[in-house]
């Protein structure tokens, strides 16, 4: 079994204000998780270093980080990234961000598993309607060229940051993968929207996917962490 979660992080600040890290790595690492794809990673405050914040989000040793960055400055990065126990074979970002708005991507990291390779891709979309449309369109595109090029065992997770409860917004990306139900998941302390979602390949056989709702995950982040329990197919073999 491979176990990944997806949480947006809220740049490590609580609901009680508190900015920590640590706790979350702890959390995570504690979990279970093979992978874990984060949104909203913030290196930038000056008056941290970067290196201790990725030494905390990563539990010490216990993952390993690869970074996305949406921004970029001199004190650090905001963005996605993604935490691993695998070894990482490939990475790329594809960036889907529309002008005059917040820069976003998306992750794209293939991992070796015991089983043979798994592509996770991570994103975070943008707060307006058309601009989330466009960049649903974009992702839909470059994952539908990406699987009939490369087929290789898929699970797309992040913020998409669509707040209506009966969107069609997805309705391209549910033709080209799974969407696995989820249920609402911001804000934390009482879920009303269904923000962070999860899609996988047909070749993906799902054990489990919900929600982690507990004392500390309402208190950690204003978004609630979606864990994802899956098996991949025996056949896999490492590629070169």
């Amino acid at each position: 079994m491979c176990r990944i979660i997806s949480y947006n992080i809220h740049s490590g600040i609580g609901r009680d204000k508190v900015q920590d890290y640590r706790r979350i790595g702890q959390f995570l690492a504690e979990s279970g998780a093979d992978v874990v794809l984060l949104q909203e990673m913030d290196t930038r405050p000056s008056e941290r270093a970067i290196e201790r914040d990725i030494h905390d989000i990563c539990a010490g040793n216990a993952f390993k980080l690869v970074p996305s960055p949406a921004i970029q400055e001199a004190s650090g990065w905001y963005g996605n990234a993604i935490l691993t126990r695998f070894n990482v074979r490939k990475q790329e970002t594809f960036d889907v961000s529309q002008e005059g708005r917040q820069p976003r991507n998306v992750q794209i990291v293939e991992l070796q598993t015991e089983k043979g390779p798994i592509r996770v891709v991570n994103t975070h979309k943008g707060l307006k309607k058309l601009e989330r449309r466009s960049q649903f369109a974009m992702l839909h595109e470059h994952l539908a060229n990406r699987l009939k090029s490369d087929p290789v065992p898929l699970v797309l997770a992040g913020d998409f940051n669509e707040w209506q409860f009966f969107t069609r917004a997805f309705r391209g990306l549910d033709n080209l993968l799974n969407q696995q139900k989820v249920g609402a998941t911001f804000p934390s302390q009482f879920p009303l929207f269904s923000l962070d979602r999860v899609w996988t390949s047909d070749d993906i056989a799902v054990i489990n996917c919900r929600k982690l709702k507990s004392k500390r995950t309402r208190v950690f982040s204003d978004h609630l962490p979606v864990q994802l329990d899956i098996r991949l197919p025996d056949k896999l073999a490492p590629r070169d």
